[in-house]
């Protein structure tokens, strides 16, 4: 016990009260809301070594659930180099796999086949219905194929979404009827072909634990401990799949930042981090809200953009530079000044690895690579969204695997940002049409598109640059507007600059006053006065 107690003592180093809070408290069930820069996954990492040294789980009953590989190599990284080698950390696909490959190894038949790219299946589908006299275009399967993964991360079949569609105020590329049929065609293709996608992985798995007794009581012998990583990136597929592995009387830490719920196209809501207190109601529940990442000027900017009634975030850092917003005309203008931005930042302190130029969309980046490219600055783009199924697919990258050796400037979507961090950050696009994007009309795309802003500022640590163009080069989108999210942000740093002016006139004469009133006092408290009016010594 002794042993433990110093082992837990040199962890806490450095910890504040709500970390070490979440480190050591003995809930059986925790749900920390972390916003970003507050290290959640530090937390995470030293609430899992505090256990399995106190003896409380073995290292291999615990399973960590993860948004995408990256997040899981790391955390067991981690762990690693403290000692602790048999944690399972992956993704909510890796472990689904683990679980249907197992049972199907036990019942001697064959290993399905994981389609990684629902394109393919899409494609066959729309090849089928038109056989039978459809009229389904090339350029609908996408829009085809988005439809289809929502409605399987929602977990609904046709007959469901077709229930469903009307109050969830959804727009099948199909008519009704027809999308709800075209639904469960999909799911019968795959059945038939002997193969599934990542959603129905997820489904295959939640049927084995609920109408195979064998399944889950080996799950939950093997798995004691149940951690959830990112937590706001649950769909409810994912929550119902958590559920059933966890039962009635879980084990379970999760930790997540509901302001950084962005994934709401792949079926994720935020909301269902409030589902996890519901189902569970004895749930402690803690926040983090000191963000160790960024300037306490980019913390006032960024929290400008947090819904109504959030928790504000609270620096840890020093003021730092005052963040920059500027406005051009054109697209080309924007880019070349984001440009010398970089140029002249690049020369006065930060390699080029240092910085990121963040987008809501990759044409976006395309026009800054163009500017990057005519002033000799080194770039490269980030690789493929981070896939919430990536440690299947050894094909699919995360980030560009020269972002990591290359001192090159990252050009980046804002969705592929999400869990990095720079030093300076070139934010693009604030305006009406891109950030928000044209196609969020219903109030909760437009909350999401909020929170996509604020994930974008919160990448920054020590200076931040935010711009928009008036796009009087694009015909499409000319004469834009500012965004509705910069007016905010703008009066934000305008009081920052008001209180960092220096005073001058009246203004400096009565702080100078209040300066000498204070230093009397301190003065008077520090040498009291004896009876006859004199300075006691």
């Amino acid at each position: 016990m002794g042993e433990d107690a110093s082992f837990s003592t040199a962890l806490l180093e450095g910890l504040t009260p709500e970390q070490r809070e979440a480190v050591m408290s003995p809930a059986r069930r925790l749900l920390v809301r972390a916003s970003a820069g507050s290290g959640k996954t530090h937390v995470l990492t030293l609430r899992l070594l505090r256990r399995v040294s106190a003896g409380e789980i073995d290292a291999d009953q615990a399973l960590v659930m993860t948004f995408t590989r990256k997040a899981g190599d790391e955390l067991r990284r981690r762990l690693g180099r403290a000692g602790v080698r048999d944690v399972r950390a992956g993704t909510f696909h890796r472990a689904a796999l683990s679980l249907v490959n197992q049972f199907r190894e036990d019942h001697h038949l064959r290993p399905l086949v994981v389609e990684a790219h629902r394109r393919r299946l899409v494609s066959a589908l729309a090849a089928q219905l038109n056989d039978e006299g459809a009229r389904i275009e090339d350029w609908q399967i996408p829009r085809l194929e988005q439809e289809i993964g929502w409605a399987l991360s929602q977990g609904l079949s046709g007959t469901s979404y077709a229930r469903s569609a009307r109050r969830l105020h959804r727009e099948p590329p199909l008519e009704l009827a027809r999308f709800a049929d075209a639904l469960d065609r999909y799911v019968g293709l795959c059945r038939s072909r002997g193969v599934l996608d990542f959603d129905l992985l997820l489904a295959e798995a939640i049927t084995l634990l609920r109408e195979e007794p064998a399944v889950l009581a080996a799950f939950r012998h093997r798995t004691r401990s149940l951690s959830v990583d990112e937590t706001q990136d649950m769909n409810p597929l994912q929550f119902t799949l958590l559920r059933q592995m966890a039962g009635e009387d879980p084990d379970l830490f999760c930790v997540g930042d509901p302001n950084q719920s962005i994934y709401g196209f792949n079926g994720a809501s935020p909301g269902l981090m409030s589902e996890i207190v519901r189902t569970w109601p004895d749930t402690v529940v803690l926040d983090l809200t000191r963000n160790h990442r960024s300037t306490a000027h980019i913390v006032e900017v960024a929290n400008t953009l947090l819904e109504e009634g959030a928790a504000g975030i609270e620096p840890a850092r020093a003021d730092g530079d005052v963040p920059l917003v500027r406005r051009y005309d054109t697209d080309e203008d924007e880019a070349t000044h984001v440009a010398a931005w970089l140029s002249a930042t690049h020369q006065t302190r930060s390699p080029w690895r240092s910085m990121a130029v963040l987008a809501r969309t990759n044409a976006q980046l395309d026009v800054v690579a163009a500017a990057l490219d005519a002033a000799g600055i080194p770039h490269v783009r980030s690789g493929a969204e981070n896939s919430p199924a990536s440690d299947l697919v050894a094909t699919t990258p995360e980030r560009h695997p020269r972002a990591e050796s290359t001192d090159a400037v990252i050009l980046s979507t804002i969705h592929r940002a999400k869990g990095l961090e720079f030093r300076h950050v070139a934010s693009i696009g604030w305006a009406e049409g891109i950030l928000p994007h044209y196609t969020a009309s219903a109030s909760d795309d437009l909350a999401e598109e909020r929170r996509l802003a604020y994930v974008a500022l919160t990448r920054a640590e020590e200076t931040l640059l935010i711009t928009w163009s008036r796009g009087r080069d694009d015909p499409r989108y000319p004469d834009r507007a500012p965004s509705r999210f910069l007016g905010p942000v703008e009066a934000a740093v305008q009081r920052i600059g008001r209180r960092n002016a220096p005073l001058t006139g009246e203004a400096r004469r009565r702080r100078l006053d209040a300066i000498r009133a204070e230093l009397e006092e301190a003065s008077a408290l520090a040498w009291p006065q004896d009876g006859r009016g004199e300075t006691s010594r």
